[in-house]
C-alpha cells in the first residue's frame, strides 16, 4: 500500500457515466416558495393574482395589481430528519437563512373599456434550496467498500491498475497516480468511471489481485509475470461487513426568474405570459467512513466524492383569469417543460487506516454537458372573494413525470427507467384569508389572517417510493399601513424519502422522515 499527494489538475473527460434520471428529477420539482402572503395560503393563488409569487403560478395575475409595487422576502428554513439505516436511528437538524423572493410590477391603465390595462413585471424566487439539506446517519452493513471496489475491478487486467510499466520483467516507467487517473478519462462509455474506482481501491489496498501479487520480480518466470499482469479477478482485503457512517453536505439551489407581461380586457378577463429563466448551482460533498474487525490488516477506510453541478434552462407560461361572477374567479395556466443544459464536475479521495494510506488524484473530472427536458404541467384554479373581507382559494396541478426526457442517445437507458418508474402526479393547494378592517383616522387599514393546506403526490409509481407524498400546512398574518404591507408566514411540511449513497453494491436504503419548517417575512411598497 502506498500514499501520494499531487497537484490539482483540470481536464475534460469525453465519455463517462455519472448523471442519471434522479439528478434530472431533483431539478424537475419545485419547493413551495415566494412571498409570505403566498406561502401563508399554501400557494393557492392561481385565480387570485395581485401578488408577486402569484405571477409564478399564473402570469395573468400581474394585471390584478392596482398600482406599481416592489417587494422582497427574507426566509429561514429548519429541516429535521429522523433517519433509520439498517435498524440504527439518527436525528439531524439543519438551518438556513436566505433571500427567498424579490419582485416588481408596473401595471399601466391605457383605456376605460376594451383592453384596459397592460402590466410588466419581474419576479425572482428561490424554487429549491439545498442549504438546509445536510444530514448524516450510521449503521451496520453486510457489505463494505471492499465489495464496492471489487465490483468495478473484476474484469480489468491488473496491468491497467499498476503505476509501473513492465517490459521483460523490468520496470521501464513509473507513473504517478494522477497520470493514470487522468489518462483513464479517454476510455469510452462508462469505462472511465469504472476504471477510476478500481484504481483507487487497488491503490490503497482495499482490494487485492486474486493471484496475490501486484509486483514482478526479475526472478519470476515469464508465465508468472504474465499471470500477474493479466489477472482480472480481485478479492476484498477487509473482513465482511462494516460499521458505516455517511454524511451529505450540500449547498446552493435553483433560482427562477419570471419576466412577465399581462393584459386586462374589460373587467372580467386577464391574460398573461411568463418567459422564465432557470439557474442551478449545487455543491455536494458525500463522505463515507467504515470500521472493520480488528482481525483485518485494514481497520478503517474513508471515501469522499465532491460534486459541483451547474445548469441553466428556459420555460414559458400562459395563463388566464376570468371573473365568472362578482365573487367567483377561475384561472388556468399552462407551464411548458423546462429545457435544461447541465455540466458537472467531481473529485474523489480514498484512504485507509486513519489516512496513513491514501489516494488523492486531485483531478477535477469534468463530465460532458448534457440536456434534459422536465415535464410540463396544467394548473386549474378557483377562488371566491367575499367582498374585501375574505378569500377562499384552491389550485389543482397535473404533471406527468414520464415526460421527463434526456436528449442524448447515450441516456436512452435512463429514459427507459423514467418510463417504467415515474408517472402522473396531482398537487392540491387550498388557502383562506380573512381581513379585519382597522380605522386609523381617515384611512382604513387591514389585518389579514391566513391559513393553507397542500398535498403533493410522489412522482414514483412504485408502492415503496424513493420520494414519498408530501403534506403541508401554513399560517400567516399581514398588515397594511397606507402604501406599505408587512406579511409573515410559517409553513410546515412532512415527507418520507428513501436515500441510498451509491447506485451499485452499497444500495441499502436509509429511510428519512423529514419535517420542513419555513419562516418568511415580506415587505411590499406601493411605488405609484
Amino acid at each position: 500500500m502506498k500514499k501520494i499527494a499531487l497537484i490539482i489538475f483540470s481536464f475534460v473527460v469525453y465519455n463517462v457515466s455519472a448523471q442519471n434520471y434522479k439528478d434530472a428529477l431533483r431539478y424537475s420539482t419545485e419547493d413551495l416558495s415566494g412571498t409570505a402572503r403566498f406561502k401563508g395560503m399554501s400557494g393557492a393563488f392561481g385565480a387570485i393574482g395581485g401578488d408577486f409569487s402569484a405571477i409564478s403560478i399564473n402570469p395573468a395575475g400581474s394585471s390584478v395589481f392596482s398600482g406599481a409595487q416592489i417587494g422582497g422576502t427574507l426566509g429561514g428554513n429548519v429541516t429535521k430528519n429522523n433517519i433509520t439505516y439498517n435498524g440504527t436511528q439518527a436525528n439531524n437538524r439543519d438551518t438556513d437563512f436566505n433571500v427567498n423572493q424579490f419582485g416588481v410590477v408596473f401595471p399601466i391603465e391605457v383605456a376605460t373599456s376594451g383592453w384596459r390595462k397592460f402590466s410588466f413585471g419581474f419576479n425572482y424566487q428561490n424554487t429549491k434550496n439545498f442549504d438546509a439539506s445536510n444530514f448524516s446517519f450510521s449503521g451496520r452493513s453486510n457489505q463494505n467498500l471492499g465489495d464496492y471496489f471489487k465490483y468495478f475491478a473484476d474484469g480489468i487486467k491488473q496491468q491497467n491498475l499498476l503505476l509501473e510499466t513492465y517490459q521483460n520483467k523490468q520496470v521501464i516507467e513509473r507513473n504517478t497516480l494522477q497520470d493514470i487517473y487522468f489518462g483513464m478519462g479517454r476510455l469510452a462509455g462508462d469505462r472511465a468511471f469504472r476504471y477510476r474506482n478500481a484504481l483507487l481501491g487497488h491503490y490503497v489496498g482495499l482490494i487485492r489481485p486474486h493471484i496475490g501479487r501486484d509486483e514482478i520480480k526479475p526472478t519470476d518466470s515469464d508465465a508468472v509475470a504474465d499471470a500477474i499482469l493479466q489477472e482480472t479477478q480481485y478479492d476484498k482485503n477487509v473482513t465482511n461487513g462494516a460499521d458505516q457512517r455517511f454524511e451529505r453536505v450540500t449547498s446552493g439551489g435553483v433560482s427562477k426568474y419570471n419576466f412577465n407581461f399581462s393584459t386586462q380586457y374589460e373587467d372580467f378577463l386577464y391574460l398573461g405570459l411568463n418567459l422564465n429563466a432557470h439557474r442551478i448551482n449545487q455543491k455536494d460533498k458525500l463522505s463515507h467512513w467504515e470500521t472493520y474487525a480488528s482481525t483485518s490488516t485494514i481497520t478503517n477506510a474513508y471515501f469522499e466524492n465532491e460534486y459541483n453541478t451547474k445548469g441553466s434552462g428556459f420555460s414559458f407560461q400562459l395563463g388566464a383569469i376570468i371573473k365568472a361572477t362578482k365573487g367567483l374567479r377561475l384561472g388556468v395556466t399552462y407551464t411548458s417543460p423546462t429545457w435544461y443544459t447541465f455540466n458537472q464536475e467531481y473529485t474523489q479521495y480514498l484512504s485507509t487506516n486513519n489516512r496513513r494510506n491514501y489516494a488523492d488524484p486531485r483531478v477535477i473530472v469534468t463530465l460532458p454537458d448534457y440536456k434534459f427536458r422536465t415535464p410540463g404541467s396544467i394548473t386549474a384554479s378557483a377562488a371566491y372573494l367575499f367582498g374585501k373581507y375574505a378569500i377562499l382559494s384552491a389550485d389543482y396541478t397535473y404533471k406527468d413525470y414520464k415526460n421527463l426526457h434526456f436528449g442524448s442517445a447515450a441516456k436512452n437507458s435512463e429514459n427507459d427507467l423514467i418510463e417504467n418508474q415515474l408517472g402522473e402526479t396531482s398537487t392540491v393547494r387550498i388557502g383562506v384569508e380573512g381581513r379585519i378592517p382597522i380605522k386609523t383616522g381617515e384611512a382604513t387599514n387591514y389585518v389579514s389572517l391566513r391559513a393553507g393546506y397542500r398535498y403533493e403526490q410522489s412522482p414514483y409509481r412504485m408502492k415503496v417510493a424513493p420520494i414519498g407524498d408530501l403534506t403541508g400546512y401554513s399560517f400567516g398574518i399581514g398588515v397594511t399601513l397606507g402604501g406599505i404591507r408587512l406579511d409573515a408566514s410559517y409553513d410546515i411540511a412532512k415527507q418520507t424519502n428513501l436515500y441510498q449513497m451509491y447506485e451499485t453494491v452499497l444500495t441499502d436504503n436509509a429511510q428519512i422522515k423529514s419535517t420542513y419548517g419555513n419562516f418568511l417575512f415580506t415587505f411590499t411598497a406601493q411605488l405609484f
